[in-house]
């Protein structure tokens, strides 16, 4: 009896998964709408419910209801199962390498922000979460000749390469009066490069979470219409299974690096509850005119982020 409980209620609670994960209205609508931005965890209902009736005879004979199991598991594991790939071993390969990196408010350990910057040494870095006093520390310590920080925000670019202009792009998105996002015209050997930092707010409460959102769809059309290479990245503070990070990524016209490369868990790796069992990919590298060759993620040192990195090559 008890074995059939757990079956039965397993079994709901994946069609219920199902009934939510094609409905748009669901999807889209606060709160419901950030059970995405967690969804693997949340297909370890149907995956848990599948592995149970398989371990159990008498379960198992009830063949209607092991198929039923059996499609749900596999329905609620496809959005995310797109974004594994086999990670590649060895050296990484050359390109333009970019990396991306939240370095946390609370993160006063400049000489651990630096080896992480240091060991996967980018050519082109942007960081968020970095105020004016830490900016000066941190340029301090890195080997780059062009660093801009933003006026009305919390983000930085570095580069290898001459930087022309840093500006804040479109200066109506703003969360609490600060820029969300940094604009970078970067002159490459051969061409001249749009860098795009981004950085929308934490999507937890019912206002937040529009902001992020509106954020996304008011910058998506001036991504668009870029006509040179581009390159996006930052905290989305969004995992790639939000249907707000597929709808920018189309209305920006842009591809996801880090698709098919791994789902690289950026945030959380602070070490406190419920912070241990969170896990999620929400630092991107978006682009336009690149080949996404490789993308991994560094070590976090003293951030509740990991950084994210990736080797591009112009097509």
């Amino acid at each position: 009896m008890f074995q059939q409980s757990i079956a039965l209620i397993t079994l709901l609670l994946s069609f219920s998964l199902g009934i939510y994960s094609v409905l748009p209205a669901l999807n889209h609508s606060y709160p419901l709408a950030l059970g995405k931005e967690l969804w693997p965890y949340l297909c370890l209902i149907p995956v848990f419910g599948f592995g149970f009736r398989l371990s159990h005879r008498s379960l198992r004979r009830q063949y209607l209801r092991l198929g039923i199991a059996t499609l749900l598991a596999v329905l609620m594991a496809t959005p995310w199962l797109q974004w594994v790939g086999m990670p590649k071993l060895g050296s990484h390969p050359d390109g333009l390498r970019v990396m991306s990196y939240n370095i946390w408010t609370q993160n006063s350990d400049y000489a651990a922000i630096q080896q992480s910057i240091q060991q996967e040494n980018p050519d082109i870095l942007f960081l968020t979460e970095i105020n004016l006093s830490v900016m000066d520390e941190i340029k301090n310590r890195l080997d780059y000749p062009y660093h801009q920080h933003s006026k009305l925000g919390s983000n930085a670019i570095f580069s290898r390469y001459p930087l022309l202009s840093v500006t804040a792009e479109y200066p109506n998105v703003t969360d609490h009066g600060l820029n969300f996002s940094l604009v970078a015209q970067v002159q490459m050997p051969q061409e001249l490069l749009t860098v795009i930092g981004i950085h929308p707010p934490i999507p937890l409460t019912r206002s937040s979470f529009a902001v992020r959102n509106q954020q996304f769809e008011r910058i998506a059309p001036f991504i668009e219409k870029i006509s040179n290479r581009v390159i996006v990245m930052g905290d989305f503070n969004t995992s790639p299974w939000s249907p707000y990070f597929s709808q920018f990524l189309q209305a920006a016209d842009l591809s996801s690096v880090t698709q098919g490369q791994g789902i690289w868990a950026t945030w959380s790796y602070e070490s406190t509850f419920p912070h241990l069992l969170a896990k999620i990919p929400i630092d991107h590298i978006a682009s336009r005119g690149f080949d996404g060759i490789e993308a991994w993620v560094g070590q976090a040192n003293g951030s509740d982020h990991r950084p994210i990195v990736a080797v591009l090559r112009p097509v």
